[in-house]
């Protein structure tokens, strides 16, 4: 019986299935390096691949009372307009397309809820809303709505003047 019993054992040693590989030895996982900024930082910036990766939209800045409007093509990209009796700054794009407005600078970024007004998709901010320091700041301003790509706009100047022309005063 002894002898059997061995007989199986060594018969089910035999197999014609090669043994598994040896499982890989726990290591150090290479990690990737970010990718660089395609535009130099200043101290305290951060990168921004939604700015970086935009498409530039060649246009122009137009500075209207309450308003500052960026044309392309004959046409209104996007504009910042005041409505002083709301208290609130009015961002549109040019296009009717999605529920939300994104903006990009290069030190902030927002996503606004929106609706098509006029043709155009449009939003309503708060003139104590943060952002809008950054948005009159910025050298370069991220526009994105829908599924379209981000465009590039330059910042301008008529912008902190809409913004600063809409705030109660001393703000």
């Amino acid at each position: 019986m002894r002898r059997a019993l061995v007989v199986l054992l060594a018969l089910a040693g035999c197999s014609s299935e090669p043994p598994p590989p040896p499982a890989p030895k726990p290591g150090a996982q290479p990690t990737p390096s970010p990718t660089p900024s395609p535009r130099p930082l200043r101290p305290g910036q951060l990168p921004t691949p939604e700015l970086d990766g935009a498409v530039p939209l060649a246009g122009s800045w137009s500075a209207k009372p309450g308003a500052a409007v960026y044309t392309a093509e004959g046409r209104i990209a996007f504009a910042v307009r005041c409505d002083r009796a709301a208290r609130r700054i009015l961002l549109s794009r040019g296009v009717a397309e999605g529920d939300a407005i994104a903006l990009f600078t290069d030190n902030a970024a927002a996503t606004f809820p929106a609706q098509v007004v006029d043709g155009a998709l449009e939003t309503a901010v708060t003139t104590g809303q943060t952002f809008l320091d950054a948005l009159a700041k910025a050298d370069a301003i991220g526009v994105a709505t829908g599924t379209g790509p981000v465009l590039r706009v330059p910042g301008d100047k008529a912008i902190g003047a809409v913004v600063r022309g809409c705030r109660p005063a001393g703000r």
